[in-house]
């Protein structure tokens, strides 16, 4: 529920901070007071488009925040769906500014989220209904799911859209495979083609490479064969003087010879053999990794040039590498295998779609049977509430109808195979019509109360906020709001701005908002009020200007009537 909220510089409120309980709470005062700026900031707050001209005359910015706690299970799950967690007191903390050049910023629990976040979680958490506002409940694509909720449909409608899941995707398959004849020749020689293309070429993995290097060799050759032989020479074998290695084998021979005197020289000239053995085998292998010479160099170099540029032209058209080129060519060869047996794959495919089909459509028939059951009942709940409110002439239906598709067979959705509609007819011989194209705001309002007291348990927002729900009624029929309002208001939060007099009385919270002008200029207040300011402003309304006992007496008479509820 909305626990509390603070405004700043929006319109007419310079600064305003309120707490909110649960139940049914009245929100008065005088026209102009700046009722419709609590609507406008909360709809700030929950993402709506933003006029700049809501910001406070001669101020740079203006924001709404406010806490929403006590949040039931089923929403604390959407949210998480959202990745919004509750804080650690179970509450979230949503925030927006404006600034007066138009910019935005909004916050949940102290991280920015873009507006369309903001949305989703407002939408989990308020349901704001004004009197040009049929959005929400009257919103046709929501039907299903309240109709389901209500009737407790929500496992088996999973489970029939596992087997939907399960259908859909086959088809899927099918469709991909059944693709245009022309268009699967033209897939086929293509893949033909490339396959063609690139095993013609005979390409081993790391072949590039190992050209790129023998390239390297070949044009190098002289100089690394000159290195080699200084390696060589140095290390193990020079015609035109000594080598480390017979060097070393002098200074072996010598330390041996010495061992008598010497008692670490025999030591010595162990490791110096070890030495030389080790000088003589980096010699042959240094000798042993000069490649032979060719013949004819050049004509080896073109060899490996007209190879590397084979490879290049392959990497160019499959691939940025040859083990790329590669991946290619097995995917292709598969593809143009699964080209060639699809005939036989769809065949298989197909057998497996009417399986599903034939469980996604008893599923659906159960479901359709189940939701005529639900209907039936929930239109005549609802339509005692409509009756409830004066609106006898109303007629409200829920229709369950079938879905047909183009060859007049069971047309499956996600939710099943039908069709939800809420109608409504406001005249006697009129033909129901679809609920959100009824035209009177106050029709609309009290439409959707009297459906709010049926669903609550289906609807799972915990805020309702209703704005002049009692437009165009008379009194009688404005107590009957507020005693509906008041009685959702045990399940729910309800805030409702009203003129109505019975519909304030009825309520079990009262607030009153009061234009002041402070230090010329114009500043909105909230005031919470105890049992004789509401008899005071209960009486306002009723009796305007001119306020006398009766008046008063009559005030505080609805009070205790509303009380005894």
């Amino acid at each position: 529920m909305l626990t509390s909220m603070h405004i700043e510089n929006i319109a007419v409120i310079k600064s305003l901070d309120v707490d909110f309980s649960r139940g049914f709470s009245a929100l008065t005062g005088e026209t102009g007071a700046g009722k419709s700026i609590l609507i406008d900031s909360l709809n700030m707050l929950l993402g709506a488009k933003t006029e700049r001209e809501l910001v406070r005359t001669g101020e740079n910015s203006a924001s709404v925040s406010a806490i929403f706690s006590d949040i039931s299970p089923e929403s604390a799950e959407k949210l998480s769906a959202l990745g919004i967690e509750l804080d650690e007191e179970g509450s979230v903390f949503i925030q927006r500014a404006v600034t007066a050049d138009g910019k935005s910023r909004s916050k949940i629990n102290g991280c920015t989220y873009p507006l369309s976040m903001l949305r989703e979680v407002g939408a989990l958490l308020v349901n704001i209904h004004g009197q040009l506002d049929n959005r929400d409940i009257f919103d046709e694509k929501a039907y299903t799911d309240l109709l389901d909720s209500y009737a407790g449909l929500y496992p088996l409608r999973e489970k029939y859209r596992e087997e939907y899941r399960k259908m859909t995707a086959v088809l899927s398959e099918i469709e991909r495979l059944s693709s245009d004849e022309r268009e699967k020749e033209r897939k086929t020689e293509l893949l033909r083609y490339q396959i063609d293309d690139i095993e013609s070429a005979g390409l081993k993995p790391g072949e590039e490479e190992e050209l790129d290097n023998e390239k390297k060799v070949l044009k190098n050759f002289r100089q690394i064969a000159k290195q080699v032989s200084t390696v060589y020479r140095a290390l193990y074998k020079n015609d035109k003087g000594m080598s480390a290695s017979r060097l070393v084998d002098i200074a072996h021979d010598t330390l041996e010879t010495m061992t008598e005197f010497v008692p670490e020289a025999a030591e010595y000239a162990e490791k110096l053999y070890e030495i030389s053995f080790e000088m003589e085998h980096i010699a042959e292998n240094v000798l042993a990794a000069l490649p032979r010479e060719h013949s004819d160099p050049e004509k080896r170099l073109d060899e490996i040039e007209t190879r590397l540029d084979t490879i290049h032209k392959l990497k160019r058209k499959y691939g940025s590498t040859l083990e790329q080129v590669l991946e290619y060519l097995d995917k292709s060869k598969k593809e143009l295998d699964e080209i060639l047996l699809s005939d036989d794959k769809i065949k298989e495919l197909e057998k497996e779609v009417v399986v599903y089909r034939a469980n996604a459509l008893k599923l659906a028939k159960e479901l359709s049977e189940k939701r005529s059951i639900a209907a039936k009942e929930l239109s005549e709940k609802i339509s005692a509430e409509i009756r409830f409110l004066d609106m006898e002439k109303v007629k409200f239906s829920v229709d369950v109808s079938p879905l047909y598709d183009t060859r007049g067979e069971a047309n499956f959705t996600k939710d099943g195979t039908d069709k939800i509609d809420f109608l409504v007819s406001t005249n006697p011989g009129e033909p129901p019509k679809p609920l959100a194209k009824i035209a009177s705001g106050g029709e609309a309002a009290r439409i959707l109360l009297s459906m709010k007291c049926v669903l609550t348990s289906a609807d799972k927002i915990e805020t309702l906020i209703f704005d002049e729900i009692d437009t165009g009624v008379s009194g009688k029929t404005s107590q009957k709001i507020g005693i509906k309002l008041r009685e959702l208001g045990r399940s729910m939060q309800i805030l409702c701005i009203t003129h109505s007099a019975q519909v304030a009385a009825t309520a079990e919270n009262h607030f009153k908002i009061k234009k002041n002008t402070v230090d010329g200029r114009a500043e909105t207040e909230l005031i919470t009020l105890d049992r004789n300011g509401r008899i005071d402003e209960i009486s306002r309304i009723m009796g305007g200007v001119n306020i006398t006992d009766k008046i008063r007496d009559s005030a505080a008479e609805m009070l205790e009537t509303a009380e005894n509820l």
